[in-house]
């Protein structure tokens, strides 16, 4: 496999948590599949940073809901792309942290040369 993106982005909780109370707001960056989880202020600045991470290491600008965050069943993140917005072959991996008031994700586009 051969890296063809990489990005990385970070954002503030309390940005997030503000944004929260907006209406329409977790309704626009969020799938109904994501709206079905348990939804602080940090899962969602999390959220955030992965799908701004992964438009960064994709070098476009996908909608909000073609990026798609899910954990798997050690509860590792993991993002399901659309199909037209991903080169052939190609996988996303992700990495979500938290610190204090901070969230940072970073993606990486892996596939064939």
């Amino acid at each position: 496999m051969t890296v063809r993106g990489l990005g990385i982005d970070i954002v503030s909780v309390e940005r997030i948590t503000k944004a929260m109370q907006r209406p329409g707001f977790l309704d626009r960056i969020l799938a109904p599949s994501e709206r079905e989880q348990t939804l602080s202020p940090q899962r969602v600045a999390g959220r955030w940073a992965v799908k701004e991470a992964v438009a960064k290491a994709l070098g476009t600008r996908p909608g909000w809901h073609d990026v798609i965050v899910v954990n798997d069943l050690s509860g590792a993140p993991e993002v399901h792309v659309a199909p037209h917005r991903l080169p052939p072959g190609c996988r996303v991996l992700v990495s979500i942290s938290h610190e204090r008031d901070m969230a940072v994700a970073v993606a990486q586009v892996v596939g064939p040369p």
